[in-house]
């Protein structure tokens, strides 16, 4: 049966087979650390030690760049992991990208969000109620 539907369907042979638990994985995958900066209300920017890091299950030539920062770019060739570490001090959110090395093409992306600390929305605690008063 598995024959005749390999003639019909070629791609059902293959997951039909035992191949099919190995996984093709050929996506670039890049993690930020920090992947948020929190402001406090009086704070204007945000500093932080930002760590991109990347791996691929193949040999890869690419660049990381930040899309709100030009002058940042760093590039790996034929590599299957990377790691960059940059100090940076931003008001806005930041995008990084793992793009090709012409820089037409996206691998990866990640955003570096900033939150701001909203504490006109918390509950202040009410004074303990007191008898004598």
């Amino acid at each position: 049966m598995t024959i005749v539907l390999a003639l019909i369907y070629p791609g059902l042979a293959a997951v039909a087979g035992s191949d099919a638990t190995v996984p093709t994985d050929d996506v670039v995958r890049l993690e930020l650390n920090p992947k948020i900066c929190t402001l406090s209300i009086n704070d204007k920017q945000c500093q932080a030690d930002v760590r991109a890091s990347w791996r691929s299950s193949r040999l890869e030539s690419l660049c990381l760049i930040i899309l709100e920062r030009p002058e940042v770019k760093h590039c790996w060739e034929n590599y299957s992991e990377g790691v960059y570490s940059i100090a940076l001090v931003f008001a806005g959110d930041l995008t990084f990208q793992l793009r090709d090395m012409e820089l037409r093409r996206v691998l990866s992306s990640e955003v570096l969000r900033i939150i701001r600390e909203a504490i006109r929305y918390r509950h202040k605690r009410r004074e303990p109620w007191n008898v004598f008063e």
